[in-house]
């Protein structure tokens, strides 16, 4: 399965305000499959799950990220109840203390309407990107995520389609999706709940569309 790029978005969107000058967090808050720490070459052994059971401290989990204004706190060893961790109060201590420090805040969530996670933090945000990705994110599935945000009224919401191919030698792009899921998971004592490959680098939409004729 090839995921929808949610992490790599994350991460690229941290850097940039960071090489804005803006003091900015990157948050790894899928607690069911920590992947950030791997990117930075970083430890996972302090992070939110270890913070929100008080076994960390707020010092104990913030690391540097080798960038100028770019922190980034870890998830933590995987534990056996991310949503009652995420919903508890902890959480909300945890987000009042980080905002009186921080410009921005990026939280890259596990995928949303797999679990509950992303909806919780939601609660926390001022806005909200939600990752589709041409040629893989089920379009009726993503239907039914858009009319469960409706539902809930949530401000501030945005749509980011990643790896946009552009056709032939038109300046527009493609609107299918294919009929597979950008993700896939199981459910077992909440240990993870899907898998990624490896995407093979592809040239960039700009490379694309000023290529030489």
């Amino acid at each position: 399965m090839v995921s929808t790029g949610k992490t790599f978005c994350s991460v690229n969107l941290a850097c940039i305000f960071a090489l804005y000058g803006k003091k900015t967090l990157l948050m790894g808050f899928d607690l069911r499959k920590p992947k950030i720490y791997q990117d930075f070459g970083l430890s996972n052994a302090h992070g939110i799950s270890s913070f929100l059971i008080e076994k960390s401290s707020f010092d104990d989990i913030i690391q540097k990220s080798g960038i100028d204004h770019l922190d980034i706190i870890m998830a933590g060893p995987v534990p056996p109840n991310p949503s009652e961790l995420i919903a508890s109060e902890k959480t909300k201590e945890l987000f009042d203390h980080l905002k009186e420090v921080y410009d921005f805040i990026i939280i890259d969530t596990p995928p949303i309407g797999l679990v509950t996670d992303a909806f919780l933090l939601m609660k926390h945000t001022d806005a909200n990107i939600i990752l589709v990705r041409q040629g893989y994110t089920h379009k009726k599935v993503f239907a039914s995520i858009m009319k469960d945000l409706e539902l809930r009224n949530l401000p501030n919401l945005a749509i980011m389609i990643n790896d946009v191919k552009l056709t032939g030698n038109s300046y527009g792009y493609g609107y299918g999706y294919g009929y597979g899921y950008g993700y896939g998971y199981g459910y077992g004592y909440g240990y993870g709940y899907y898998s990624e490959d490896k995407v093979k680098e592809k040239k960039s939409v700009v490379k694309r569309v000023f290529r030489s004729s």
